[in-house]
């Protein structure tokens, strides 16, 4: 099925390049992973990554005109010529935890990543990290934040900045998906303990992504636990990411939620229009273009939220401007920002908002459309959802309102005036309410 998807993708993505660039580049280049919405694409050796990166968000769009989805492309350079190492049979299974690791994007660095006031501790303190593993000042690091707003980056920036410095350092960064998946695998098998023994003995610095897939996997956190003890007590440094804080994760066990507390929770926060531009302006720089600007400013003030938003935008100014031969300026950018915000919402439908509060809350989403207003936890639920959609779609107050029990506009004004109440008064709540809005989104 992956095959497929890339095998068109690639067709996709010729049409928008010329011959010579896409048989330079792209011709020989094979989808290698593909784990939680992101594809890792090796490409040969030889090739400059600064030659190929402006090529990067072209691939991006033609997957998602392909498939339907925004998925993040990553680039591996190694030479497709080079033999596989032999492994015996029966190391077979202690491989595949190694293989399991996601390599490294190398377009995730400090360097590139533009911190700004609201991410400014979490960026010193993962450089710190970066520079001395084995110091154990901050261990673990636990870095939270809505999605899209630069924890993977500052995840693998640590993993590359490693490995540039000490290659003999052991880096594994890999998603707790994949982390529970080998686990089930191990057990499955009847083998965790070599699971266990491979963590224990063959990672210097162990980075998880997305910690908040644990929610409710017993098991799982179960055998984490025994291996977080076993790196920390030998000094192995261990930073792990999350799109809530550690005590925020639902059903994550104390046991864990106290061992995540012994080093440096950090979080993560939307950029600020001035580190809007910072960000576009860096990003413009890794795409090899320049930007008036008034251009730059105007994208900033009209694109927030998360920085994969900004990215699109530079990303299709740079595509239309190719593809029209016109000069990156304000006509265009106006263009671009009226294409990206309702592709931004393009899935931020009424049905999307119900079944994210539905699953967050635990409310049936019969309950939250219906006309009776049920239990305290019931409404509250409802208003939520009333709030998202009004906040998330273009439709009026009376629309909202004939989605959710065919309610007046007054019932809706009140809903969405408790919860912004709520959020100012609540900065946990807000976060919900934030990290609700990019799982729609996303």
């Amino acid at each position: 099925m992956q095959e497929a998807q890339w095998e068109r993708t690639l067709s996709s993505l010729k049409k928008k390049i010329s011959e010579d660039i896409f048989g330079r580049y792209f011709e020989r280049a094979t989808m290698i992973a593909f784990n939680d919405n992101r594809a890792t694409i090796r490409l040969p050796e030889g090739i400059d990554p600064k030659e190929v990166a402006p090529y990067k968000g072209l691939l991006e769009i033609s997957w998602q005109e392909i498939n339907g989805v925004t998925n993040r492309i990553d680039f591996e350079f190694k030479d497709i010529s080079e033999p596989e190492p032999m492994v015996a049979s029966g190391d077979s299974f202690a491989q595949s935890f190694e293989t399991t690791s996601i390599p490294l994007s190398r377009t995730y660095t400090f360097e590139n990543f533009v911190p700004g006031d609201k991410a400014l501790l979490a960026y010193n303190a993962a450089f710190a990290v970066a520079e001395n593993p084995s110091s154990n000042k901050y261990n673990p690091l636990f870095i939270y934040g809505a999605p899209g707003l630069g924890k993977t980056h500052l995840l693998q920036a640590i993993g590359n900045y490693v490995l540039e410095n000490d290659p003999t350092k052991r880096v594994r960064y890999l998603t707790a998906h994949d982390f529970q998946e080998q686990y089930i695998r191990s057990l499955r098998e009847k083998r965790v303990s070599e699971l266990s023994a491979f963590y224990r003995t063959k990672v210097d610095v162990l980075l998880i992504d997305d910690i908040q897939n644990w929610s409710g996997k017993e098991e799982t956190q179960n055998e984490f636990f025994h291996i977080f003890n076993a790196l920390h007590q030998a000094g192995k440094q261990i930073v792990l990411t999350s799109d809530v804080p550690a005590v925020e994760v639902k059903s994550l066990a104390e046991r864990l939620v106290s061992r995540f507390s012994w080093g440096l929770t950090v979080d993560i926060q939307p950029p600020d229009v001035e580190t809007r531009i910072a960000i576009l302006h860096q990003k413009a720089k890794d795409q090899h273009i320049e930007i008036a600007e008034d251009v730059i400013s105007f994208l900033a003030d009209h694109i927030s939220g998360n920085v994969r938003f900004l990215e699109s935008a530079i990303t299709k100014l740079t595509v239309q401007a190719s593809v029209m031969h016109h000069d990156i300026d304000m006509t265009l950018a106006r263009r671009v920002v009226t294409d990206i915000l309702p592709t931004i919402r393009r899935r931020v439908n009424v049905s999307a908002i119900l079944n994210a509060v539905s699953q967050h809350y635990e409310v049936p989403v019969e309950k939250l459309t219906e006309q009776g207003r049920g239990t305290q936890e019931v409404s509250k639920a409802r208003q939520i959802a009333m709030y998202l959609t009004k906040e998330l779609s273009t439709l009026s107050l009376q629309g909202v309102g004939k989605h959710f029990g065919d309610r007046d506009h007054a019932t809706v004004i009140h809903a969405i005036r408790s919860i912004k109440k709520l959020i100012e008064a609540d900065p946990t709540f807000e976060r919900e309410m934030e990290n609700l809005k990019s799982s729609i989104r996303d």
